[in-house]
């Protein structure tokens, strides 16, 4: 029988509450009560559907049908300012989107980011750099 993992979407299209198979990748929208407990969240990018969650006392990384465990992967994330653009990779699997700044006459790429406001694959990159947030949320989604 396969896990079923309930996500609640942070970013972009879709439904607010979502079960994901995490063995297939595949998403079913879900009716859920505010007092039912998410396992992890989920985001839209591009046409990819993401997901961080806890499963099995770990936080798992779902990019469609691959999934890794969150601590350790490899990622990486970073932009290129002439092309607006942001690629994010997991263990060398690539994907290049347009930037959450892209068309914005404010931004400013030498002041102080906030991706991980603005992006939710940058929020993924700060909950694996941070041992004592990864542990928090495994008590309250595990």
């Amino acid at each position: 029988m396969a896990r079923a993992i309930l996500l609640h979407r942070v970013q972009g299209p879709g439904h607010d509450a979502l079960l994901l198979d995490a063995d297939s990748g595949r998403l079913t929208p879900v009716d859920s009560s505010p007092d039912t407990r998410a396992h992890g969240t989920y985001a839209t990018i591009a046409g990819q559907v993401f997901a961080l969650y806890a499963d099995a006392g770990a936080l798992w990384l779902q990019w469609n049908a691959r999934r890794w465990p969150l601590a350790t992967t490899q990622l990486q994330y970073s932009h290129d300012l002439d092309a607006e653009t942001t690629t994010f990779s997991a263990d060398g699997h690539s994907f290049t989107y347009p930037a959450w700044w892209r068309g914005d006459p404010t931004f400013e790429p030498l002041v102080p980011e906030r991706d991980e406001h603005e992006d939710w694959l940058a929020y993924v990159m700060v909950v694996q750099s941070e041992p004592r947030l990864q542990a928090s949320m495994l008590r309250n989604r595990g």
